[in-house]
């Protein structure tokens, strides 16, 4: 490097207009026929009623529910939030970057439940 050779550079973190934050539950993907790795993540949840019938009383309010005649999807909705392209480098990173938050997390909860187990007296595990 010569002197006039930055030796760092800033990164600008800016969200993009569909920028939101989103519940997840798992994932699903593939390899894509261009090499690269792509994964949606979703979120699940029971199904959301399509329809529902309820009965008009005499004084014009609406009265109860004819299950009967509900109609839903069974089993449970896996919405998926978004999905993602991504170089086998860029996975690799990934996975580095949510071991090093996983492996941090449980540092956090094991000094909490020893530091609680502390205050009530109970044996450290």
């Amino acid at each position: 490097m010569t002197e006039d050779t930055p030796t760092t550079v800033p990164f600008h973190y800016i969200k993009s207009n569909f920028f939101r934050v989103v519940h997840t539950d798992g994932a699903i993907g593939s390899v894509s026929p261009a090499g690269l790795i792509f994964v949606s993540l979703y979120s699940e949840r029971v199904a959301i009623p399509q329809t529902m019938v309820h009965e008009i009383t005499e004084s014009g309010q609406m009265g109860p529910e004819h299950p009967e005649e509900r109609v839903s999807r069974n089993g449970i909705v896996r919405e998926i939030e978004f999905g993602a392209l991504m170089s086998v480098d860029t996975a690799t990173h990934l996975v580095t970057w949510l071991q090093e938050k996983i492996d941090l997390l449980r540092k956090m909860q094991e000094a909490a439940e020893a530091a609680k187990a502390r205050v009530h007296g109970d044996p450290v595990h």
